[in-house]
């Protein structure tokens, strides 16, 4: 009886601890379900957070493009650093940021001078090189139109000396036709 006793216990204690083991499972399963829900929960922020990024990227470019389109010369760079200066100096309510944007706007203001010497040389080597093949071009021209008139002059010559060997003929001719007419009167 005792060793039927004993495999009873085994099975109830067998049953219990598959019971403790599903409302382990349970609990785990639940408390993994609460965790799913906040990273769904963290992903949902993940995702606003990153919207609002996107549309503060797209102000930064838009922003950027009226920069850029306002960089003309180097009076408007500065007009627009001084300004851009004023304002922060106004605002100056987070001065961390504020001598971020500072050194930021130095360090543009020193790039677009510096794009602005490169942007000149470039265009006037560009220039020297449009001035040269043009040169060239006017050159090459030049010689092509002078030979074709020295062509033209040369033709024209020898019509002008076939001309003048007719007339000259000619007016041999209409000569000894009228010393002919005279003998004959």
């Amino acid at each position: 009886m005792d060793a039927f006793m004993d495999k009873l216990a085994q099975k109830l204690t067998a049953q219990e601890m598959i019971k403790a083991n599903a409302a382990a499972e349970a609990a785990e399963m639940n408390r993994l379900k609460s965790q799913v829900s906040q990273y769904e929960g963290i992903l949902r922020d993940m995702r606003e957070v990153n919207q609002s990024n996107k549309e503060a990227v797209e102000q930064v470019n838009k922003l950027a493009e009226e920069c850029t389109a306002r960089i003309v010369s180097t009076d408007m760079v500065d007009m627009l650093i001084d300004e851009s200066l004023s304002k922060i100096r106004e605002i100056q309510q987070d001065g961390q940021a504020v001598k971020e944007i500072s050194g930021k706007l130095m360090d543009l203001k020193g790039t677009v001078e510096a794009l602005q010497a490169e942007v000149t040389d470039y265009v006037h080597k560009e220039n020297v090189k449009v001035y040269r093949n043009v040169q060239a071009v006017v050159v090459e021209e030049l010689g092509k139109q002078t030979e074709k008139i020295g062509n033209a002059l040369q033709a024209s010559g020898r019509k002008i000396s076939a001309v003048f060997i007719i007339s000259i003929v000619s007016l041999l001719v209409a000569a000894a036709s009228l010393v002919i007419q005279v003998f004959t009167m």
